[in-house]
């Protein structure tokens, strides 16, 4: 198969979002190299002034299509891979909910899924973060209502103090297929601004966090009423105190921790994702990670 890889801080000239280049990089050349692997051929746009226009040519040649991009670019990218070729990723209608993470909080929250509260206002220690975003890019910690408050597009939600997790899981008509449980490095600045700074694969929590993450993490595919497809990373803090775990954010995409998970587990990456689409996927028994891969961005 000719499988498109529509990344696009490494396929676009978005100077906006330079700082996304390293780890767009790596996931690019991460989900090539297995695709190549398995035996298919890999297509992928680079530096292109017009980044939807090449995505629109390569897709009309391409057997399937896979994109990964800010959730702000996501939603119209898979709409146009869906009208050109087969989408490896997340229906559009996932994507959808996914991307607005007011929504999406509404929707799990409904599903009795532990997720922090929305805040109408600014009280003692929360989280400001825009309404569209990738990781944590533009998520800013607050003590206290003091400041500017946020603008059109933000939210506010209670701050959950704990371990920034991560679980990745490989979604297809055969049923969920969990694969790890990831750290996440994330770094706070003097401003209260985080920054994600790459992940540890798998990472080893006591067994009991471990089946509550991917407990929740099933009941999230399912709160998605049926839309979820393909690779899903699904973002987690674990309280402090009790473990419990809170989503606060679910990607419909390949997420950074596939650069971990292609260099332990014991399947290929872009063997599970054809086998969501096109077949049936293994049994989680079935599962191993050997070792452990550290990554920084």
């Amino acid at each position: 198969m000719k499988i498109l890889v529509a990344e696009y801080a490494v396929g676009s000239r978005d100077k906006r979002r330079a700082a996304l280049l390293q780890e767009g990089r790596a996931m690019l050349t991460t989900l090539k190299r297995s695709f190549e692997r398995t035996g298919n051929e890999v297509v992928f746009p680079v530096g292109e002034s017009d980044f939807e226009a090449a995505v629109e040519r390569l897709s009309r040649d391409s057997d399937a299509g896979l994109v990964i991009a800010p959730d702000d670019m996501l939603l119209p990218l898979t709409e146009l891979i869906e009208s050109n070729t087969i989408n490896l990723g997340c229906p559009s209608e996932c994507v959808r909910i996914c991307v607005d993470k007011l929504t999406t909080t509404e929707i799990l929250g409904r599903a009795g899924i532990p997720v922090p509260r929305i805040l109408s206002y600014a009280d003692g220690e929360h989280v400001i973060k825009p309404r569209y975003g990738c990781g944590a890019e533009g998520v800013f910690i607050r003590n206290d209502a003091s400041g500017e408050p946020p603008g059109e597009g933000f939210i506010i939600t209670e701050y959950i103090k704990g371990e920034s997790l991560s679980s990745s899981l490989i979604v297809g008509s055969s049923g969920i297929l969990p694969l790890t449980v990831n750290k996440q490095f994330i770094r706070r600045d003097n401003d209260g601004k985080l920054f994600y700074t790459g992940g540890r694969v798998p990472h080893y929590v006591d067994s009991a966090i471990r089946k509550k993450i991917l407990n929740i993490s099933r009941q999230v595919v399912t709160a998605l009423g049926g839309t979820a497809a393909g690779y899903i990373g699904i973002d987690f803090v674990c309280r402090e105190g009790d473990g419990t775990p809170y989503v606060v954010d679910v990607n419909p995409r390949p997420t950074t921790s596939i650069i971990g998970i292609a260099r332990v587990l014991n399947y290929e990456l872009a063997d599970l994702i054809l086998r969501a689409k096109f077949g049936s996927l293994p049994c989680e028994s079935d599962i191993n990670a050997g070792g452990c891969f550290i990554f920084n961005i």
